[in-house]
């Protein structure tokens, strides 16, 4: 026979277990709860940001969408903002190519393929046994610059091209080594985007360092 102050710490224990699943969902969703950034980059010369506050800015535009992704798939902000840096030239549209890669594909990463808004081609600098050749390549293509920032963190993610960078994902400079195996062909671009985390303190932006 169950007693009644045992029917009740039953019942306790499972309003307990609900509350629990309930925060649970709660906290897995909270980066998708949080209000979006802005689609729109801030004001730029056609250079792209040159001056120290132009460079504050763009940085800080960047930073907004790496921490919403690094919260959803722990790729960390620093990396991508300096990829997103480095890759666009700091948002420069002076020149046919970059005007067609940032402003018209919305391609913050030189991301290779088709994208959900197509494809641009453009040509690009590659590198084979560290001697640079110019090709003609398709590069994807987005409706926004958020989409651009969502396909970044899916590619490093679930391709299998960047498995074994995920285990470094705490340690940002390890990460990128990883990544740049694969992402790109110049020898250097593993350490082109770290010396900008480096000068601009973009580790800042991590919800977790070596260490941590």
């Amino acid at each position: 026979m169950t007693m009644p102050h045992e029917s009740r710490h039953r019942n306790n224990a499972k309003v307990i277990t609900a509350v629990c699943l309930v925060l649970a969902l709660l906290c897995a969703s909270c980066a998708d709860l949080r209000p979006r950034p802005s689609d729109t980059p801030p004001k730029l010369s056609p250079q792209g940001a040159a001056t120290e506050n132009e460079k504050a800015a763009l940085i800080k535009w960047l930073s907004e969408y790496a921490a919403r992704e690094q919260a959803r798939s722990g790729v960390p902000a620093s990396i991508t903002i300096a990829q997103a840096i480095l890759e666009t030239g700091w948002l420069n549209t002076e020149t046919p190519i970059r005007r067609k890669m940032v402003l018209e594909a919305k391609n913050l990463f030189g991301i290779k393929g088709v994208g959900p808004a197509g494809s641009v081609e453009i040509p690009t600098t590659e590198y084979e046994g560290g001697r640079p050749y110019t090709i003609t390549a398709k590069f994807r293509a987005y409706h926004s610059y958020s989409e651009s920032f969502e396909d970044h963190s899916r590619l490093l993610t679930t391709s299998a091209y960047y498995s074994d960078a995920l285990k470094f994902r705490n340690d940002p400079r390890k990460y990128i080594r990883e990544v740049a195996k694969n992402y790109a062909t110049d020898p250097d671009y593993a350490e082109e985007v770290w010396s900008i985390v480096e000068r601009y303190n973009l580790t800042r932006f991590d919800k977790s360092k070596p260490g941590d």
